[in-house]
């Protein structure tokens, strides 16, 4: 009997550890957590459906059976880039695009963006393999580039840089807003356009005319400021001539004014007034550098000029 009893127990005490250590696991199993910038989306099996999300960082109570799949809210980049010359890529190639005169391009381009916690249960729904990026996103950015590089040619995508940024940004933002199965839950943080590789030979050709354009506005720069030039020079002979007939003006005015006095002083006499202008043109002719000039009067009042070619000694 005491064995019966003591069997008993056995069993009694080994379901109470079996009992034990299965209210462990089922409450172990209905407790979870989710981490920093993550987003947990709380599936139930048996109805078939999203039940909610919880973002965190934080603990939270689910149904044993329900399974939890978490959501990165971190910004993440999608890269696109090829170095032709090493042969790197990022995590998708350069996006091949034809421009509007026919040319190949290669674009490169960085889209930084994040899921929004309020909308990622349809997204999910969307895409329960979280691979909205491979399935949706990046075609979208390839089409929204190469829709924008086609309304310019390739010229243009080195001269309006700036406007295609700003246009693939204003573009990709609409479209992403726009696409139904993301439901609003991708945000667009930043676009960054790195680069337009262009061909090689049209790159070359390039070049080669910025080099043609830089002479000829080095020409026409030079031809300017010869011009100007001429016409200060011109503009100070001028200035010169006008000063030297000044000069003269005002010279031939104390002239007359001179014989007016002396003719006045000698009772209007002709002669005298002769005499005086003959040594005034004499002296003109001497400090100029001329010959010397004697003058010899006679006794009846008249005037010999006689030139003697002695020259005057320098400085």
């Amino acid at each position: 009997m005491s064995e019966t009893i003591r069997r008993i127990s056995r069993i009694v005490a080994l379901l109470v550890l079996v009992l034990i250590v299965f209210l462990a696991v089922f409450g172990a199993s209905m407790i979870s957590s989710v981490g920093v910038s993550e987003v947990a989306i709380i599936v139930d099996p048996l109805v078939g459906s999203v039940t909610g999300s919880v973002i965190g960082p934080r603990f939270f109570i689910k149904a044993p059976w329900q399974q939890v799949v978490r959501v990165g809210l971190a910004v993440e980049s999608l890269d696109m880039w090829t170095d032709f010359a090493t042969g790197q890529r990022g995590e998708w190639p350069s996006i091949a695009s034809l421009t509007k005169d026919g040319l190949e391009v290669y674009v490169d381009i960085t889209i930084r963006w994040r899921v929004d916690p309020e909308k990622v249960t349809v997204l999910y729904l969307n895409y329960p393999g979280l691979d909205w990026e491979v399935k949706a996103l990046a075609p979208l950015v390839r089409e929204t580039v190469r829709n924008i590089i086609s309304n310019y040619t390739a010229m243009e995508t080195i001269e309006k840089r700036a406007e295609i940024s700003r246009r693939i940004a204003s573009d990709l933002i609409e479209v992403v807003n726009r696409e139904r199965s993301f439901g609003g839950a991708i945000i667009i943080q930043d676009i960054d356009l790195r680069n337009i590789q262009l061909p090689s030979a049209f790159k070359s050709a390039v070049e080669q005319k910025l080099a043609e354009e830089q002479q000829k506005l080095a020409a026409q720069f030079k031809r300017e400021r010869m011009l100007i030039e001429a016409n200060a020079t011109a503009t100070s002979r001028i200035l010169e001539a006008m000063g030297e007939a000044r000069a003269r003006i005002i010279g031939a005015n104390a002239t007359s004014e001179s014989l007016r006095l002396i003719m006045t002083a000698a009772n209007n006499s002709t002669e005298i007034a002769q005499t005086y202008l003959t040594y005034s043109m004499l002296r003109e002719l001497a400090e100029k550098g001329g010959n010397v000039y004697i003058v010899v009067t006679s006794g009846a009042g008249g005037a010999q000029v006689i030139p003697v070619p002695i020259p005057l000694r320098e400085g």
